[in-house]
């Protein structure tokens, strides 16, 4: 196994991927099945500045419940992936980033087939030294502590790059940085109650924070 550089670990969904529009399809296609409420999304502003529990109470999904459900539209993503774009930008950061000479990194509770089909749609997969897939919901912290072991990344050499204000707790858990980003699934608002190391709302502004928090000299 290689020694990794700095590294850059990436969430997948609403960061790298821009997979809310065909996820809230998903959902309400099947919302039906599992007696939840459907999201209309013209009023998805609404959402993104809700929590995870405020989140799940609106649309009526049970912690019971999440787990299956959360499989079963993981499943159907699978056949709607060529749906799924890049966020404009991401593929020119993270190719600068790349050549700064940072280690870069998945980690997301979608499926590892999911992530790798995507990245190499887009000529991304060769950029990604791991791509990691953790089943824990609400253990990221957990996940991300796993990864940084087993790759023997030091904590004050990685940041993480999210979108949701579970990100930030579950990084403050275990004592490293976040640039937390808001074009993803969370409202700026909502970040910010939650205190990351960096909010950042525009693509190009990515390689400018990773370097503020862990520079490469």
């Amino acid at each position: 196994m290689k020694e990794l550089k700095k590294t850059v670990i990436f969430d997948f969904d609403g960061t790298l991927a821009d997979t809310l529009e065909v996820m809230l399809a998903i959902f309400n296609r099947i919302a039906p099945e599992y007696k939840c409420k459907q999201v209309e999304f013209s009023e998805k502003e609404k959402y993104l500045g809700l929590s995870i529990p405020e989140l799940l109470k609106e649309v009526n999904v049970s912690m019971l419940l999440l787990p299956r459900l959360a499989l079963r539209m993981k499943n159907e993503l699978t056949k709607e992936l060529h749906k799924v774009s890049a966020f404009p930008g991401i593929e020119e950061s993270l190719h600068n980033l790349k050549e700064i000479g940072y280690s870069l990194g998945v980690m997301s509770s979608n499926s590892v087939k999911n992530i790798n089909a995507f990245l190499k749609r887009n000529s991304l997969f060769e950029l990604f030294d791991f791509i990691h897939s953790g089943k824990n919901i609400f253990g990221k912290d957990k996940v991300i502590s796993r990864i940084l072991s087993k790759y023997k990344i030091p904590k004050d050499s990685v940041v993480y790059v999210g979108d949701e204000h579970r990100d930030i707790e579950a990084v403050k858990k275990i004592n490293i940085p976040i640039i937390s980003v808001t074009w993803g699934l969370n409202s700026k608002e909502l970040l910010e109650k939650h205190k990351p190391n960096l909010i950042i709302s525009q693509v190009s502004e990515l390689c400018k924070s990773v370097k503020e928090i862990i520079p490469i000299y």
